[in-house]
Order: C-alpha cells, then structure tokens, then sequence
C-alpha cells in the first residue's frame, strides 16, 4: 500500500483518446476522471488535454479537477456526475466541466452531489438535465452533507433539472453554508433552496449577482421544520418562474434581499407557517400576477 500511495502523482491529465491503463502523465494521458483520479495524489490536481468526454466520478479525498481550456464533460444515465464523499477536512475544487444528465425524463441523480468534505468550490460549469423523480434526487448540485460544510458555485450554469438547481439540504444536527456568485439557475422546478427539513441545525446560503430565471414553481426559496434556513440575497434577479419569485416556509425560514429585482413570477414574495420573507427597501419589485409587498429592513 505505501509503494501504491508513493507512485501517485499530483498532477495527472485525461485525454479523449487516452487510455485508463497509462500513467497519466502529460505524454500517456488516461480516459477518463476515475482512471486519473486513482493515480492522482490527494491535494493533487486532474486536468484536461483536450475535448473528451470523460465519464463520472467518485471523489474521496482533496483533489482538483480543473479543465476550463477545452470541452471536458461528463454524461450520465441513472446516477451522479459527482459525487463527494470526502473527509471532512478535504477540499475539492471543480473547474470547466459540462455535466449532463440526459433530460428531465432520465433518471439520472444529481449533477454534482456533495455527502461530505469541509469545502467544495464548483467553477466555470454547466449542469443540466437531471431528471430522477424520487423526491431527493434530480438536482444540478446537492449539498447533503453529514458534517459541517461550505460551497462555493462561481460563474455556473444549472439548467432544467427535475428537482432543484442548488439544493442544500444537511442531515442529522448538521450544519451548512453556501456563496452562489454570478450563477444562473433556470428552468428547473426550484432556482436555489436551503431545505431544513432533515436537520436540527442550519443553513446559511449568500446568493450575489446570480439569476433564478423560469423555474416551473419558485425562483428562491428557504423551506424550515426542525432547523433554520436563511437566504441573503445581493443584486439577484428572480424572474419569470411559474408561482413564487421568492418563498419562504416555516418558522425558522427566512429569505432578506436588497438590490433585486423580483418580476414576471406568479406571486413576488411569499410567506407560509411562519416564515419571514424581508427587503432592504432598495427592491426592484414589479410586473408579477401578485405583486406582494414584503417586510422592510432599514438599510444601515
């Protein structure tokens, strides 16, 4: 096990026409990310040769895969594109990868699925087509984490997926936070929701200079039963999605923004069994069926 360990390199490169049985190296290039990802060392880094596709991925440790220079995708039927299942001080970077799950009638699980790591940054992606209608699954990402974790999604598409663009959804006393900058998540059922449902602990997503655009029910939502979930949102623009353009449920549930822009949705803001919707009075908030007027934070 040792000469194993010691014989990873920390960087390792997939070609599409490489050969899971080659080194990896530069010059003898691998197929596919799980083929790479057995000869790269942990805090090594996967990158990418040139176009291929390059098949899903199990990630156990802190790695890198990064290919923003050429068209690296992943296509799945019936399962993740990603998954994480990491240590729960391991870190995992995920750059320039097009992840596809084959349309909203697959049954493809989740673009990118995250069950443990301490932070997980999703960069320069697209993530579209998860279809799995089991209630849980069919997500671009999902953070479903078993011990405290951050993500980080950066200049990403998320596109008509069954379920939810980004769902964060902890397990058990768990705890999760999440930064959404310069994303769009559209054409999914939900745009981005932090979903207490399954923890005694809390959720705390920033969503910044991003779109929640025509989503069949909500662009925003933050949903609550046994923990908090709380949505910040900066410069967002949720539009055109089928009934709410933001939703908040349930007593520890609260969605608070500034500097959007809210129009073209069924009803504007909602709220339901307690839940607080609140605007820094500095909203765009018009054009919707209902144009409901939220509560006020003064700004400071």
């Amino acid at each position: 096990m040792p000469a194993a360990a010691n014989a990873q390199a920390t960087r390792t490169w997939v070609s599409g026409v490489g050969d899971d049985a080659n080194p990896c190296s530069r010059t003898a290039p691998c197929k596919t990310f799980a083929g790479a990802y057995s000869k790269t060392a942990a805090w090594g880094e996967i990158n990418c040769y040139d176009a291929g596709g390059y098949g899903a991925v199990t990630i156990g440790k802190s790695l890198t895969i990064k290919c923003d220079n050429t068209e690296a995708g992943i296509v799945v039927a019936g399962t993740n594109g990603i998954l994480i299942n990491a240590a729960a001080t391991d870190v995992v970077y995920i750059s320039g990868i097009d992840i596809e799950g084959l349309g909203p009638t697959s049954t493809s699980l989740n673009g990118i699925k995250i069950t443990q790591a301490a932070m997980v940054d999703v960069v320069n992606c697209v993530i579209r087509g998860f279809g799995n209608t089991n209630g849980t699954d069919g997500n671009g990402i999902f953070l479903n984490n078993t011990s405290f974790t951050k993500l980080s999604v950066l200049n990403t598409v998320i596109s008509s997926n069954f379920n939810v663009g980004v769902e964060v959804k902890p397990t058990l006393a768990n705890f999760a936070t999440a930064e959404i900058v310069n994303t769009r998540s559209i054409n999914n059922t939900t745009g981005y929701r932090a979903n207490a449902t399954t923890t005694t602990g809390g959720i705390n997503i920033d969503i910044i200079d991003s779109v929640a655009y025509g989503n069949t029910a909500t662009g925003v939502n933050a949903t609550s039963t046994t923990g908090a979930a709380q949505i910040m949102m900066n410069h967002v623009t949720s539009s055109h999605n089928g009934t709410f353009g933001i939703r908040a449920d349930g007593g520890s549930a609260a969605v608070r923004f500034g500097y959007s822009t809210i129009t073209g949705n069924g009803t504007a803001t909602s709220t339901n069994n307690g839940g607080v919707t609140a605007s820094y009075n500095v909203n765009l908030i018009n054009g919707n069926t209902n144009d409901t007027t939220p509560g006020t934070i003064p700004v400071h």
